[in-house]
């Protein structure tokens, strides 16, 4: 066996060890002021009354403008002061998103991760996840990586999407090929091995294909160094998220399970990004994706050419939580919530909880309208 196929299985352990780091847990609350809801009665909320269990039930509006939440009992909506710098809050909600206080969307050290199933609600303790997303900045890479999903396996596998990047008058086509790479003789994750080419109007240039681009950094401490790459020159460097954000030097950096595009709020050099196998994510299962290896996936990659691009609705990164899109039912209007459950770090780095969303009241295409929210406290 290939090592990038071996190392899939190895993986899962690497992962799985990541994630007992990862989610630390304490009871740590929020003197923030905020206003409790009063839950529904039975017949109110109907055949979503019993979704999640054994939680506090909170009613956001989400108007113009964001609607900040803390998620201590009893969990409130909370007004800051200054959002960016205000550890008061650990939510907020503006359209269509649902943003942690962290990264570029304030200054705690909140994070998230689903979706998972309702059934967490049952118990106490925080359910064992890959990893913790901090707010960052990303865009058509958001969800190259399928996750494991269960209580055995929470490695993430790639999909192995093909992606059109564009940087002024040259394009190039992108495949994430694994995220587990091998350092001090062990598996580790966020060591990602990548294959591209650039597209033109004559056809595809010399595919390169790398491995061990460090996505190592903590996404939680801006001050360690994560890799980037030119795609143009193949020229790799090391850099902080700051120094990531106005640099023009790359394309792509990795940073933990995010990759990030040179463009928008992703950094200054005006690259746009498309998944160009979009469509066929919400259709795809684990049991397919774990089959497919960099050797299977060389077609899909080889078939894209220049009209492949053409008329690709290419963009920059903007500011993504991990709830993404995630916590939306998938193709309806009005939009409705998944019956997933979200685990959230506070924003105090210590407080974990389990959210989940019940139903939206007066929702739209566009908005929520008065989002109907369950919070549990875990240890």
């Amino acid at each position: 066996m290939k090592l990038s196929c071996s190392l899939r299985t190895l993986g899962t352990l690497v992962a799985s060890a990541a994630s007992m780091l990862v989610l630390g847990a304490g009871s740590a609350c929020s003197d923030s002021a905020g206003s409790k809801a009063t839950p529904p009665s039975s017949a109110e909320a109907g055949a979503d009354a019993d979704t999640f269990t054994s939680s506090e039930e909170l009613l956001v509006p989400v108007a113009a403008g964001r609607a900040y939440v803390k998620l201590a009992s009893p969990p409130a909506i909370v007004t800051p002061a200054d959002p960016k710098t205000d550890k008061g809050w650990d939510l907020a909600f503006e359209g269509l998103d649902v943003f942690t206080n962290s990264g570029p969307s304030g200054g705690g050290l909140g994070a998230s991760f689903g979706p998972l199933d309702p059934i967490v609600f049952i118990d106490d303790a925080v359910p064992a996840t890959p990893f913790l997303a901090t707010d960052t900045t990303g865009g058509a890479f958001i969800r190259w990586w399928f996750y494991g999903g269960s209580a055995a396996n929470h490695a993430l596998y790639t999909r192995f999407h093909v992606y059109g990047v564009q940087d002024g008058a040259k394009q190039y086509k992108v495949q994430v090929l694994n995220y587990y790479g091998v350092r001090d003789g062990a598996p580790t994750a966020a060591l990602y091995r990548v294959r591209w080419a650039e597209v033109t109007a004559a056809g595809a240039g010399p595919v390169k294909d790398v491995a061990d681009l460090d996505g190592t950094a903590d996404q939680a401490n801006d001050a360690g160094k994560s890799e980037c790459l030119d795609l143009g020159s193949g020229a790799r460097m090391m850099l902080t998220a700051a120094e990531a954000r106005v640099s023009s030097a790359w394309h792509l950096c990795f940073r933990r399970e995010n990759i990030s595009v040179n463009g928008e709020v992703g950094g200054p050099r005006g690259v746009g990004a498309v998944d160009l196998d979009a469509v066929s994510s919400p259709t795809e299962k684990l049991s397919e994706v774990v089959q497919k290896t960099p050797e299977s996936e060389l077609a899909r990659f080889d078939a894209v050419t220049a009209p492949s691009l053409a008329g690709q609705p290419f963009r920059g990164d903007r500011i993504v939580s991990g709830f993404g899109s995630l916590w939306l039912e998938r193709g309806v209007i009005p939009v409705a919530p998944s019956k997933s459950a979200f685990v959230v770090r506070g924003a105090d780095n210590t407080s974990m909880y389990l959210v989940g969303f019940a139903r939206f009241d007066g929702a739209t295409a566009t908005s929520p309208g008065t989002v109907v929210m369950r919070v549990k406290s875990v240890k």
